[in-house]
């Protein structure tokens, strides 16, 4: 479905157009001391640009997106440079962030919609074989989803900041759409009064009113920014209803043998936030060219940064709800006694025991930026020193998030080929000498660990009183206690989205501990009476740039018996 008639597209075409935007986002919107007074006299009392004008420049950069997004140019272009061009619109986008006052949110949104071109593009192929050629175009992929990542954390972190740390950023859970048709469902297969036309022109027209918000005010349902919704069937309501045009998934009652009755639906999306990148590798040694999908989460750390900004912020707003609550008992008539019964009726705050002590703006950082060369290693000689620095370059760090430690752990590989964690905090490579290293993977992890926690949040912060240790108790009196604890904990519930959540982190610790999945390799679910292994599953708990980092680094801290504290 065409879009726009804009001319005809071309990578470079796209670039150059991206710059261009870029050049009059500055000159129309963006106070300096050339165009202070043209920018305020299009504005309003509050010095906000002008609507019309703002909302046009944002359907037009939405436009381009999209239209790109469905561009297939020539097999031959590289996938450099495709990559480069969808790379160009982080110009335009940073550009619209320095907008006042609500600049970043709408960048961060531009972003969202971006994130959902790119995942539903088919300029690049998604289809590898299973062997080394294929490393480096995954993870040239692979490092654009990183970039969409950082650029969208860099905006939501600004917002966070200036919200006082009390947006719950509810608007980013939504569709983000960039086609007039759901990509699975045809248009003609719900009931509508409409015309299949007319459904394609209602949809369009939606998509250009959700992408042109430019308030924070604005982004309601009636605007199209809604995350998804289960609707349910009204108890002894025998109505035949329809699927709606936004069904994602559906149940029906099968004991009905004729007319089966609609029972519950999931409406909508969140979009991209909780999106992947797919793509499959083939073994082509195979007889039967046995195929592996495999998957990227796309905005992962943006996704778990709003649900760590969420639990402040509902801190926050209970503080001030309870501060509000006692500034009115103060001044109200009635007697003490029945003050204090009034405020007992409000609900106890409880602060996260670890978010509480962090500052999510500043540890959500983004990745180390990577390049192709190091600018100081080639005039480093043969000395050990010197080697040692080489060896520890930043270019050759494997970097991962711990998702439940919201930090970056660093490995370097030493001369024996095997990758070993650094032990400095403040890691920024080239170290000329072995202080670094641990002696021993499995030995004093926990320690380490734990004198890192204490130097972000205080003394006595530990592992085990942020509540990533085991459970106490570890083993239960049966396996059916202990079946029990582990589908309560780590069962997938598609039907409650807060409880999914909850499940993954529950599944980034296991019953043992995050450092029992770290020196493991492995999340242990279960454990039968006696303490010993009873259910595992693959570890959750880091995030690298590639698949291939995150392999690597899980084989450096597996560590086997017979000496682990942990088995």
């Amino acid at each position: 479905m065409v879009t726009s008639t804009k001319v005809k597209s071309s990578f470079d075409s796209v670039s150059k157009d991206n710059q261009a935007l870029a050049a009059e986002i500055i000159h129309d919107f963006v106070p300096n001391r050339q165009n202070t007074t043209l920018t305020l006299s299009r504005g309003n009392d509050h010095n906000e640009p002008d609507e019309t004008q703002l909302k046009s420049l944002l359907k037009r950069l939405y436009v381009s997106i999209v239209d790109f997004g469905q561009y297939r140019g020539s097999a031959a272009t590289s996938d450099t440079k495709i990559l480069a061009t969808w790379e160009s619109f982080f110009n335009p986008i940073e550009t619209l962030a320095q907008i006042k006052p609500h600049g970043h949110m709408m960048a961060a949104r531009m972003i969202l919609y971006l994130t959902s071109a790119f995942t539903e593009s088919h300029q690049l192929p998604r289809t590898y074989p299973m062997s080394k050629s294929s490393s480096r175009p995954i993870a040239l992929r692979c490092n654009f989803l990183t970039a969409l990542d950082d650029a969208l954390l860099s905006h939501l972190t600004q917002i966070w900041s200036q919200s006082n740390k009390r947006e719950v950023f509810a608007w980013v859970f939504s569709e983000y759409a960039v086609h007039d048709c759901r990509g699975d469902r045809l248009c003609h297969d719900h009931e509508s009064v409409l015309t299949h036309e007319a459904l394609h022109e209602q949809r369009r027209s939606d998509r250009f009113k959700a992408a042109c918000v430019t308030r924070p005010d604005d982004l309601t349902p009636e605007n199209g920014v809604r995350r998804r919704w289960k609707w349910t069937r009204p108890k002894g309501d025998s109505t035949v209803y329809p699927v709606h045009p936004e069904c994602r998934r559906g149940v029906y009652d099968d004991f009905q043998k004729e007319d089966r009755l609609l029972m519950w639906q999931d409406i909508g999306s969140d979009g991209p936030i909780r999106g992947s990148y797919y793509y499959t590798l083939v073994d082509e040694d195979s007889v039967r060219d046995h195929a592996q999908g495999r998957e990227r989460h796309t905005l992962r750390r943006s996704r778990q940064f709003v649900l760590d900004a969420r639990k402040i912020a509902e801190t926050n707003l209970a503080k001030d709800s309870r501060r509000l609550a006692e500034s009115a008992m103060t001044r109200s008539k009635l007697p003490v006694e029945l003050r204090l019964q009034v405020l007992g009726y409000l609900e106890d705050i409880m602060e996260h025991q670890y978010l509480s002590k962090l500052d999510l703006a500043a540890v959500y950082e983004p990745f180390p930026a990577i390049s192709k060369k190091c600018t100081e290693c080639h005039k480093r000689g043969n000395k050990a020193a010197e080697k040692m620095a080489k060896a520890t370059c930043p270019q050759k760090t494997i970097t991962i998030w711990s998702l439940p430690l919201r930090m970056f752990l660093k490995f370097h590989q030493k001369n024996s080929g095997d990758w070993t964690l650094c032990t400095l905090s403040d890691c920024i490579g080239h170290h000329l000498e072995a202080s670094w290293s641990f002696p021993s993977q499995g030995v004093g992890l926990e320690d380490h660990l734990n004198e890192v926690l204490q130097a972000r949040c205080g003394p006595g912060t530990t592992i085990r009183s942020i509540g990533l240790g085991s459970l106490d108790p570890l083993a239960l009196p049966t396996e059916e206690d202990d079946e029990k604890r582990s589908r309560r904990l780590f069962s997938n519930d598609r039907s409650d989205i807060e409880k999914q959540d909850q499940q993954e982190e529950d599944l980034w610790i296991g019953v043992n501990g995050l450092v029992d999945v770290m020196l493991h390799g492995r999340t242990l679910l279960g454990v039968n009476p006696s303490g010993g292994i009873r259910k595992t599953t693959e570890p959750s708990w880091m995030l690298g740039r590639t698949r291939q980092d995150e392999q690597k680094v899980r084989l450096a801290l597996k560590h086997g018996p017979p000496q682990c504290g942990y088995c």
